[in-house]
């Protein structure tokens, strides 16, 4: 029997007598797959054959005979190289069955099942669930925003501390939004804002032909109806030249909200809530929403007075203004009757004295000024020139009014010996306001006078405002309840 000789490995391959690469380069026709290399697997030989050194550089992949029983297709795709299988995680046991490989997206489709949602972290589902923010919409006088907005957040900070953030402040627009998560606001509390409205809708850019059609598809995304439909204005100068437009525009919005039954008239829609659209120019509409028992009765939160021809000053206007403000109708008839006395400090020349009189309260005129006009003779007024911080009564009145120009802690002080004292039992008054710290000022005389009232036993209802007569100052209402 001959024996086949042994072949040395020169680089030829021992099946098809070709030249074998023996280069580790990859193939230019054809990029390498990942975890093989660029050389074409060689053919085994017999053992014996070849050179080691070529056979330890160069493993060869042993040749695969076709089975009996199996097509040359099925040998050659046994023989052809695969990936490398992908590692097994450590928690898989040998022999266990091999996990589907796919994406996750396959995996479920293929059960017809819809992906679990993502878990949402205890904080943030808290944060979601329980923080809804709220725009509020408060007008003031003119150059006094930052103290509106500021009075507003501290009363919500005391119900409860987080606040979001807060929207800028325009200066000396008379208005100011304030931003609250679940925090309520009382107008009767707040002193600096004439209204308080809920905001629901800001529209930056109306057209200039058609302003009603945005407006209405905003208020018709609101719900309920509205007792009331009042289109306002800043208190500026530049608002009062917005005056003429929205006395066209507002029966054109009242007719379509009552065609479709969003504005009512009906018996008890007094207690719906009224509908605001504050236009800070004729291009932009702040709509918003207002409760009747707590917000302001009047359009633009402002009680407006008519100058009174017998009166002797214009400062006649703000204890007017009060006494609508502070008191209802029943609350006027019982509290300023005729035959009341009062006290006025710091009378001269007469513009608070005159409104006691024109009720037929008599009153004790001080100030070391003189009175003019009809309350210089006026048979119900006793004009004492004396200093208003050193007069005491030689009874209890039933009324003390003061318009006095001083600081308000020396006022509050002063306010408050004549109540612990006894000498009145119903006071309004002016708080004169510094330049600056105004809030903290005001905070510091009424809560001088809270204390001494308290330390003394005394039940009392205090209210503060700052009125549309008023300027750079606050009027306060003070009245002797019955005890606890």
């Amino acid at each position: 029997m001959k024996k086949t000789p042994h072949t040395k490995s020169n680089g030829v391959s021992a099946k098809t007598g070709e030249p074998r690469r023996t280069d580790t380069s990859p193939r230019t026709s054809r990029p390498a797959k990942p975890g093989l290399t660029g050389a074409k697997p060689a053919q085994p030989t017999k053992p014996g054959s070849g050179s080691a050194k070529h056979d330890t550089a160069k493993p060869r992949r042993a040749e695969t005979k076709t089975a009996p029983g199996r097509s040359s297709t099925q040998a050659n795709a046994a023989r052809r190289p695969t990936k490398p299988a992908p590692a097994k995680l450590p928690a898989q046991a040998e022999g266990a069955k091999p996990r589907r490989v796919g994406t996750k997206l396959t995996r479920l489709l293929s059960l017809n099942v819809a992906a679990p949602k993502a878990a949402t972290p205890a904080a943030a589902r808290h944060q979601t669930e329980t923080i809804s923010h709220a725009n509020w919409l408060l007008y003031c006088r003119p150059g006094f925003e930052q103290d509106c907005a500021q009075e507003a957040v501290a009363q919500a900070r005391s119900q409860r501390p987080v606040l979001a953030e807060q929207p800028e402040i325009t200066a000396n627009s008379g208005y100011a939004v304030v931003t609250l998560n679940e925090q309520a606001l009382s107008y009767r509390e707040l002193i600096f804002a004439r209204q308080l409205i809920r905001l629901h809708h800001t529209i930056d850019q109306l057209p200039e032909r058609d302003r009603l059609t945005p407006i209405l598809a905003a208020i018709l995304a609101l719900p309920g109806n509205f007792s009331a439909l009042w289109l306002e204005v800043p208190d500026t100068n530049d608002g009062k030249t917005l005056s003429a437009f929205i006395r066209r525009f507002q029966p054109l919005l009242e007719d379509a909200l009552r065609e479709r039954g969003r504005l009512t008239a009906d018996a008890g829609s007094e207690k719906l809530p009224r509908l605001h659209i504050f236009f800070t120019d004729k291009s932009s509409a702040l709509i918003g929403t207002s409760d009747p028992y707590n917000s302001a009765a009047a359009i633009m939160g402002i009680v407006r007075q008519s100058m009174p021809g017998e009166a002797p000053s214009r400062s006649t206007l703000k204890l007017a203004e009060a006494i609508e403000v502070f008191l209802d109708k029943s609350e006027q008839t019982r509290l300023l009757r005729a035959g009341m006395t009062a006290v006025d400090l710091g009378a001269a020349p007469g513009g608070w004295t005159w409104q006691m009189v024109r009720r037929g309260i008599r009153v004790t005129a001080v100030d070391n000024g003189d009175m003019k006009g009809a309350m210089a003779k006026n048979p119900l007024v006793e004009h004492l020139k004396q200093d208003g911080f050193k007069y005491a009564p030689r009874k209890t009145v039933d009324w003390l009014i003061c318009d006095m120009v001083e600081k308000p802690a020396k006022v509050a002080e002063l306010i408050g010996t004549w109540f612990t004292s006894g000498w009145c039992r119903n006071a309004i008054f002016n708080l004169k306001l510094p330049m600056k710290q105004r809030v903290q000022a005001l905070d510091g005389a009424l809560g001088g006078i809270k204390s001494r009232l308290d330390m003394e036993g005394i039940s009392y209802k205090m209210t503060a405002k700052q009125l549309y007569h008023d300027r750079e100052e606050v009027t306060v209402f003070l009245s002797r309840t019955k005890n606890r």
